[in-house]
């Protein structure tokens, strides 16, 4: 990991890096961006440039095994505290984790890099529910014991100790914390403790590795077997978050330096995301189906369907579909076209015929070129089929109002 005291550095979609870093340094975050990259191919984290690297359009954070770490934030117009927390906001409504208030006001006063505030996250809830008590499943013992407790061992009693009324083959339960879930959690705690920069954050860790002490240890956390249900319900949420934790380390191996860490989330699949579940939540009262199945653009004569749709939200209303797609991109007003790309307007057109929908919506996210912070941005009709195609915007520097917006936005076509 790097050294604990240097300073991340910061930059922002498609800016360049903070200038200064030597090449050797530049050369380990471009590997380990390249290494943990590929999962979003064709989609780069960072590409070399003549000065040096440039992020791309996926943002979080890059801990380079010897070398820095570099922290890429969305390009949204607020400052670097604001998005960190927008952003810490948004991952938490994409992961379905629920988030009270006051988590969400120590976020936006905490000054503090993406990482440490998400550690600082997990580190707090799990101690919250481990001081209430670990997760333990019963697994059956056997042991050889001067008094009988369980039930007799009958094979192993009349073969080994035929004649011995002193000694009894027992088999018993016994309650135990060494369980997959807990060994899972205890992995993420030794992880993130050799992760973090922060004294108070340590503290909470070492209490946590304590309290975790009789889970056994893994080679591999993310193949324990792991039964998530009733028993174990508080447990879910930090399960889920541990594996994201777990599951982003590259051993170098050219080197054979520690493993580099990488948490990254290219930030189109966490706008729809986030603006999904929003939507959810927003109007409760409809249907509402995320990447929705079922339409094709082309019925053959043969009556085979091809080239299968799937819209990033649909809800449905009494009068019809509204059909929202989102795009994270910024739009330009400097042109009439607002300079949406042809092809999403026509990928509207097709959605908006499949479905028979009442309208089609296209969601950007604002920025300060924009007269009104979310809302309706333009009102278009397709032409042929007289369908409205809206343009709107949603804040989401203000991840907290955006339900709010997109309800009125809902609501809104609803009624006209």
């Amino acid at each position: 990991m790097p050294d604990a005291a240097a300073e991340p550095l910061v930059c922002r979609e498609w800016q360049p890096l903070p200038v200064g870093l030597a090449e050797r340094e530049v050369g380990r975050l471009h590997a380990l961006a390249e290494r943990a990259g590929r999962r979003f191919a064709p989609q780069k984290v960072l590409t070399r440039t003549a000065s040096g690297l440039q992020a791309c359009q996926v943002v979080g954070v890059l801990a380079a095994p010897g070398g820095p770490t570099l922290e890429i934030l969305p390009k949204i117009d607020h400052d670097d505290g604001a998005v960190r927390a927008a952003l810490v906001r948004m991952l938490t409504v994409a992961w379905r984790l629920r988030v009270a208030g006051g988590e969400l006001a120590a976020m936006r006063t905490q000054r503090r890099e993406l990482l440490e505030i998400l550690i600082r996250l997990f580190t707090g809830r799990l101690l919250t529910v481990v001081r209430r008590g670990l997760p333990r499943r019963y697994l059956e013992h056997q042991e050889d014991l001067n008094l009988l407790r369980g039930r007799l061992h009958v094979t192993r009693q009349v073969t080994r100790f035929v004649g011995r009324p002193d000694r009894y083959a027992c088999r018993f339960d016994e309650r135990t914390e060494d369980t997959p879930l807990n060994r899972v959690l205890k992995a993420a705690v030794a992880k993130l403790a050799d992760l973090t920069r922060s004294a108070d954050t340590r503290r909470r860790l070492a209490e946590l590795a304590a309290r975790l002490q009789f889970a056994g240890d893994t080679a591999d956390p993310l193949r324990e077997l792991v039964r998530l249900d009733r028993t174990n319900v508080t447990f879910h949420e930090l399960y889920r978050l541990a594996c994201r934790f777990l599951a982003r380390e590259w051993q170098d191996t050219a080197t054979g330096a520690k493993p580099g860490f990488a948490l990254l989330f290219p930030m189109n699949e966490l706008f729809e995301e986030f603006v999904g579940r929003c939507v959810i939540r927003a109007v409760p009262a409809r249907r509402v189906y995320l990447q929705h199945r079922g339409h094709h653009a082309i019925d053959t004569a043969a009556d085979r369907r091809l080239f299968a749709l799937r819209p990033d939200i649909v809800v449905e209303t009494p009068a019809g579909a509204i059909i929202l797609d989102t795009k994270w991109k910024r739009l330009t007003f400097d042109d009439d076209d607002l300079g949406i790309s042809p092809s999403d307007i026509y990928q509207m057109a097709v959605y908006g015929d499949a479905y028979r929908a009442k309208r089609v919506v296209l969601i950007y996210p604002w920025h300060e070129g924009m007269d009104c912070r979310s809302g309706i941005v333009r009102n278009w009709t397709i032409r042929g089929a007289g369908r409205p195609l809206d343009v709107a915007a949603v804040d989401v520097g203000r991840p907290d109002e955006v339900v709010e917006s997109l309800r009125r936005i809902v609501a809104g076509m609803e009624t006209t």
